[in-house]
Parts: structure tokens; C-alpha cells; sequence
């Protein structure tokens, strides 16, 4: 039995539970059984239509410390007659502690997913996939002992992204949204509003906008979709094969989570934004490593953010040999094959 402890929600997301679930679909493929195990039952749906077994604990996805009796007692109620080994569990929260992880670690193997490097933690092994993941030092800082597995080469896509063709179209008719799965600062609005205030929407491409299961704007952004007619704005709800949605698409704005890399592997030339301090490292990487746009902080300048975003995607659409360019560089970033990599190794551990 291999565990996975991730949550997912309006506040943070649903990036947590997705690329854990790429993970846990490469486990299953090397025959291994997989338990999640959430704070709440907020992502449970999401692990169960995947084909998982979810175990609430009933605490506080933001306060770990406190469920560490509860992850005890599953351990123990899941141990087969005569292993011996302790079991494997994979962590991915920015609301870990040094304590919680040191105490993990005396009854499981622990795994970190880690994206920012806060601090050097206690743990068997380490996941960090970012484009930054082989510059900030890990070997450096962690003992000999904890398993290091960095750079894109680990990056969990889902099967749907690896070996997709892509085409760059002489006209770049097709603009796809997306801003994760949930959307804090109300980005797809904006960006909307913004496109009726000046017309484009009438004269320009179709701009496809994903709403993800946390997007509290869902609603309005349908009601101006209807607004603005012929079809100018397109939204586009529980979207289960995002790499088709992607390959029709010339252009894409994105926020700076897991769906870059997920552009990258199609191709898609892209202009990224970020809305959250733990997006800012993979945005500004992209931006100084790949010709991937930084359009950056929507939080902290939303207008500045929008006029980045409308010049850039005008620009792409007139030329078409800076989008083969950017396709170009942007697929040599990932394989594709990161989650069975990645599963392979775990399970040698």
C-alpha cells in the first residue's frame, strides 16, 4: 500500500490533489494500490471518479500537526501480517512542519512534494519537478540519505499529454484561459470584461475560457459569453481532455501552475501570469529560462497584468514564426514520461 496525503479546495486549489493523482495513476500502472488520505471531504469526488480510495481525517487542512494520531492509526490498520517494512507515504502541502514530518517518520517513509525550499526538512525523499528544481541547492543542504528527485524529467503529466501532435497555424484563431482550478482573483473576468470593453471579442479570435471547480465567477462569465454572441467567448466547464481543448488552441494565457508544463508538453505558445506567491518562482523561471511571457502579478497590478496579456497575444496572432519558435522550445522542456519515472523510483526506494 502506497499513501498519499494531499488536499484541495476553493482556497488552495485543486493543483495538489492533480498532479498527485498523475502519480497515483503511474503507481497503479507498476501494480501498486494507492490510498489518499484528505483533511476533508472536499476532494474525495475528484479521487474517486479517478478510480481511488480516499480516508477523511476530519482535521484542518492547514494545521497538519494535529492529525498526526490519525495517520498512526491508519498505518497500523493497514499493516499486513508479517511486513516489515514501513509503509510509503507521499506529503504534498505547503502546511507541513519540521515536527509533523519528524513525527511522520517514525512510522512511514516520507516522500516531500516541495516547491519553494522554505526550509530543509526532515524527510526520505524529496520531489521537486519546477523548471527551478536543480538550482536551489538541494543537494547541498540535505543529507546523502534523502532521495532527490529534481528537475522537469519528474514533472507527473497525465498520459493525455504524452506524444500529442501539434500544429502552429498559419492564423492564430483559437485563444485558450485557464487559471487553475479555482481563481482567488478573479482573473477570467477581468480578462473578459476587458475583451467586451474594447470589442476584441467582436473582431478578433475566439477566446476559449476554462472554468475550473473552484471558479467563483462561473456564472458571470457564462452570462457574458451569452452577452457578447457569435460564439466570441466560449466557456468551458468540467473539461476532462484538456490536452484536446489545448491542441485547438493557437495561443494560451495561463497561470503559472502545473498547466504550463502541460502546454509545454503539446507546444502551445504561451504568455503566463501568476496570482499566488507560490506561483511567482515557476512564472519567473519561465520567463528567464524559455521564451514563455511573463505577464506577471495579477494580485498586485491586475490592469498592468490584462495590457501585458492583450499586447503579447496581439503580437502572436500576426506572427507566426515567433509561435513555431516558442512551440518549438516549449516541448523540449518535458517528455511527458515524468510519473512513471518518478513512480519507478519511489517504488524502489
Amino acid at each position: 500500500m502506497f499513501y498519499i496525503r494531499a488536499d484541495g479546495n476553493e482556497k488552495i486549489g485543486m493543483g495538489h490533489i492533480m498532479r498527485c493523482l498523475t502519480v497515483a495513476d503511474a503507481l497503479r500502472k507498476q501494480g501498486e494500490e494507492v490510498l489518499f488520505l484528505t483533511a476533508d471531504e472536499k476532494p474525495v469526488k475528484f479521487i474517486e471518479e479517478r478510480g481511488f480510495a480516499a480516508k477523511i481525517l476530519f482535521t484542518y487542512y492547514d494545521e497538519m500537526e494535529v492529525e498526526l494520531p490519525q495517520l498512526l492509526s491508519v498505518f497500523m490498520g493497514n499493516s499486513g501480517s508479517g511486513q516489515q517494512e514501513k509503509p510509503k507515504i507521499l506529503v504534498d502541502s505547503y502546511f507541513v512542519t519540521e515536527f509533523y514530518l519528524k513525527n511522520l517518520r517514525l512510522s512511514a517513509k516520507v516522500i516531500l512534494m516541495d516547491d519553494e525550499k522554505r526550509a530543509v526538512y526532515p524527510c526520505d525523499g524529496l520531489v521537486n519537478y519546477n523548471i527551478y528544481g536543480k538550482t536551489l541547492g538541494y543537494e547541498k543542504d540535505y543529507p546523502s540519505e534523502t532521495t532527490l528527485f529534481l528537475g522537469c524529467g519528474y514533472m507527473p503529466l497525465r498520459e493525455q499529454f504524452r506524444g500529442r501532435s501539434y500544429e502552429v497555424r498559419d492564423k492564430a484563431e483559437h485563444i485558450l484561459l485557464t487559471t487553475g482550478g479555482g481563481d482567488s482573483c478573479h482573473m477570467a473576468l477581468a480578462m473578459s470584461k476587458r475583451l467586451l470593453q474594447s470589442g476584441q471579442e467582436k473582431t478578433g479570435p475566439v477566446w476559449h475560457i476554462v472554468c475550473g471547480p473552484y471558479q467563483p465567477d462561473t456564472k458571470e462569465l457564462e452570462e457574458l459569453a451569452l452577452a457578447a454572441g457569435d460564439g466570441m467567448l466560449r466557456i468551458h466547464k468540467n473539461v476532462t481532455d484538456m490536452s484536446d481543448l489545448m491542441r485547438s488552441c493557437d495561443i494560451a494565457v495561463s497561470a503559472a501552475g502545473s498547466t504550463l508544463y502541460e502546454l509545454c508538453s503539446i507546444g502551445v505558445p504561451a504568455v503566463g501570469f501568476y496570482f499566488a506567491e507560490n506561483q511567482r518562482r515557476n512564472m519567473e523561471s519561465f520567463g528567464k529560462l524559455t521564451p514563455v511571457m511573463n505577464a506577471g502579478d495579477f494580485s498586485v497590478r491586475p490592469e498592468r497584468v490584462l495590457d501585458f496579456i492583450v499586447k503579447e497575444v496581439e503580437v502572436l496572432c500576426r506572427e507566426k514564426e515567433l509561435r513555431q519558435k516558442i512551440s518549438l522550445a516549449m516541448r523540449s522542456i518535458v517528455d511527458g514520461k515524468g510519473a512513471d519515472r518518478l513512480a519507478e523510483e519511489l517504488l524502489v526506494m
